[in-house]
């Protein structure tokens, strides 16, 4: 299962994820982005110089588009994503600590 949250800045960011680690999630298990950067997207002959974008599960092969996109639910276009898969029976524990640290939103896909 993973839970998305939407953080308004990066101080609760950097807060939540250290609570992360103290769970025992490692960084490179998370992703996170800012919501702004990623509407400036690369055009599409572009994409493969730019380090900070990522390719959605739903796209094809040569198809490029915004990780937010893919995003059910998601009702901002502004603040910090922070995704993390989570076992089931750690779900709610992580959604705790999402909602401690000042998440605006979080989707659970």
């Amino acid at each position: 299962m993973r839970l998305i949250a939407v953080m308004p800045d990066e101080t609760q960011v950097g807060s939540l994820i250290d609570s992360l680690k103290n769970l025992g999630f490692d960084r490179d298990e998370l992703i996170v982005m800012d919501l702004a950067d990623e509407q400036n997207q690369p055009k599409p002959k572009d994409a493969n110089d730019e380090l900070s974008f990522l390719k959605t599960e739903r796209e094809g092969l040569w198809e490029f588009g915004a990780f937010s996109k893919g995003i059910k639910g998601l009702k901002h276009d502004q603040g910090i994503l922070v995704a993390v898969e989570t076992p089931k029976h750690r779900a709610h524990t992580v959604k705790m600590l999402m909602i401690q640290n000042g998440a605006t939103q979080i989707i659970q896909d």
